[in-house]
């Protein structure tokens, strides 16, 4: 019998025929790279983003790092240049960074939010020179963790005033809004994984790069295949980074319910929410004018109990988890090469409360009450007071 708390085994039995559907397609055609399931996708995905407010165009890549890095390069971060970022992210958002030989610099959360802080963010812009040995800002990377959605009104207008790029970060929100628009068409450039835990998930890697800048959109194009023109001349810097036809093919059959799984999604986050609303946890919810995607259902709780809570749930079995235990700034290989860092007093608290739930589209209210119940019998048994853990006036408890 299949895993019921594991997704992509779960995805792959629901979607089995796009595979197969996909396999015929390429048999028939013959095209195996950058063919017209490529060409279809990403027309598709653009629309389903949005229009926004200006032109905008999709690029199929291999994988959600090397859209970062091909977002960061079209914002024209090179060695040596500084790029801000959340320490609370997946690693990968830093590796992006490190591939370039750029120098990331952490920023704050917001308080009671896994998201950037604009306010930190313009003080680390307007309190820092280029020092000897270290190069300008040149963009910030907006991560809308867990399918929250960063604030990112105030988080352009930093950006604007310093005359840096905006790279918004949606590998964990696609399907996320902001003020009732899509994320991923707010800042300069964006990136997406189809990691095949994502809520738009392939049947392997495969990522996206979204342009918001018209001026930059051939060039960020000719960067996934080598740099070359039409002519398959080398005009500028690139790499060897396209999306696959094959997971094209799937990843375009999914979108066709891509809203409903998010809808489910949403559903699935409901039962938690009726299940553990009376405990001494915080849950995720939406924000006064953002919509959350629920990629990942992650609560808090006293930091003093979440130890206790984590290594027993998991002895008696409960399938939960951390997102993620280090911020990127207490990384070891990070330290060694760039030193200790500063603390982040928001992000280091939140660190020490977190607590991840399964969460995906195909759980039951049965499968999300045999996670609750032994939850909240955990929490029962601590006796402790009730926790009064700072909450953003965007947060629902």
């Amino acid at each position: 019998m299949s895993d019921p708390f594991n997704f992509p085994q779960q995805d792959l039995l629901r979607h089995a025929h796009l595979i197969s559907d996909a396999v015929d397609r390429l048999c028939r055609s013959g095209q195996l790279i950058l063919g017209e399931g490529v060409r279809q996708f990403e027309v598709a995905f653009a629309t389903w983003l949005g229009a926004g407010t200006q032109p905008r165009q999709v690029i199929g890549v291999a994988n959600g790092t090397d859209a970062l890095e091909l977002a960061l390069r079209a914002a024209g971060v090179g060695p040596g240049d500084r790029v801000l970022l959340p320490s609370h992210t997946a690693y990968a958002t830093a590796a992006a960074i490190l591939r370039l030989e750029a120098c990331p610099v952490f920023v704050d959360l917001e308080p009671g939010r896994p998201v950037l802080s604009a306010t930190h963010l313009d003080q680390l812009l307007s309190g820092s020179e280029t020092s000897p040995g270290q190069g300008p800002f040149r963009a910030a990377i907006a991560v809308h963790l867990y399918g929250e959605a960063c604030d990112l009104v105030p988080l352009l207008a930093v950006c604007e005033r310093h005359g840096i790029a905006l790279i918004e970060d949606c590998a964990q929100a696609c399907g996320t809004l902001y003020r009732q628009r899509a994320v991923g068409t707010w800042g300069h450039f964006a990136a997406f994984s189809f990691y095949p835990t994502k809520n738009l998930a392939a049947c392997g890697d495969g990522g996206a790069l979204v342009v918001n800048r018209p001026d930059r959109i051939e060039a960020a194009r000719r960067s996934r295949f080598y740099g070359w023109d039409d002519d398959r001349r080398a005009v500028q810097f690139g790499v060897n980074s396209r999306l696959d036809e094959l997971q094209a093919w799937v990843l375009l059959g999914k979108l066709a319910s891509l809203g409903e799984q998010i809808e489910q999604r949403r559903q699935v986050a409901d039962w938690y929410a009726g299940q553990l609303g009376a405990c001494l946890l915080r849950l995720p919810g939406d924000g006064a004018d953002w919509r959350h995607s629920y990629h990942l259902y992650v609560v808090r709780l006293d930091p003093s109990e979440r130890e206790r809570v984590l290594v027993e749930g998991k002895r008696r079995g409960l399938p939960l988890a951390l997102h993620y235990a280090l911020g990127c700034h207490q990384t070891p290989y990070l330290i060694e090469r760039f030193g200790p860092q500063p603390p982040l007093p928001e992000t280091e608290r939140r660190l020490a409360e977190i607590l991840t739930l399964p969460l995906h589209p195909y759980l039951d209210l049965a499968s999300v009450c045999s996670v609750a119940e032994p939850l909240r019998d955990l929490l029962a048994e601590a006796g402790a007071a009730p926790w009064a853990a700072p909450v953003s006036s965007q947060q629902v408890a």
